[in-house]
C-alpha cells in the first residue's frame, strides 16, 4: 500500500474515531465530510438525517464549502429544505451519486494537501 492510503486509512483510524472535541478546525471539518460521504453510501439522505439528527448542518454546509466542494454543500443545503418530504430525498441521493469527482476523492485530496495539519 501506497503512504497516501496509508495516510487516508490513518485519517480514519485515528482521526475520525475521536470525540469532535478533541480534533482542530480543520480536522472537524474533514471529519463531518467523511461521515457525511460514509451514511451517503450507505443510506443517503434519509440514513445521514437518521443517524446524525445532532449535527450543526451549517457547519457541515460550511465544511463541504471549505474543502472545495460547493456543488455537493448546495445539494445538501437541498435536501435540508426537503426534509419534511422524504420522497424528495431522491433527486438529492440521485445528484449526490452523479457528483464527479465524488466527495471521496474531494476529500482524499484534502486530506492529502493538509497532512501536516491533519496529523499533528
Amino acid at each position: 500500500m501506497d503512504e497516501k492510503n496509508l495516510r487516508w486509512n490513518r485519517f480514519i483510524d485515528e482521526i475520525c474515531d475521536r470525540e469532535v472535541e478533541e480534533l482542530s478546525e480543520l480536522q472537524q471539518k474533514a471529519v463531518l465530510c467523511f461521515w457525511y460521504d460514509t451514511e451517503m453510501n450507505s443510506g443517503g439522505h434519509s440514513g445521514y438525517f437518521d443517524c446524525y439528527p445532532d449535527t450543526d448542518f451549517q457547519a457541515l454546509y460550511d465544511a463541504l464549502l471549505f474543502i472545495g466542494y460547493k456543488d455537493i454543500a448546495d445539494n445538501f443545503k437541498k435536501a435540508l429544505t426537503n426534509e419534511e418530504e422524504e420522497n424528495d430525498w431522491v433527486d438529492t441521493d440521485d445528484s449526490y451519486y452523479e457528483f464527479s469527482p465524488s466527495l471521496y476523492e474531494c476529500l482524499s485530496k484534502f486530506v492529502e494537501e493538509h497532512k501536516d495539519e491533519i496529523f499533528l
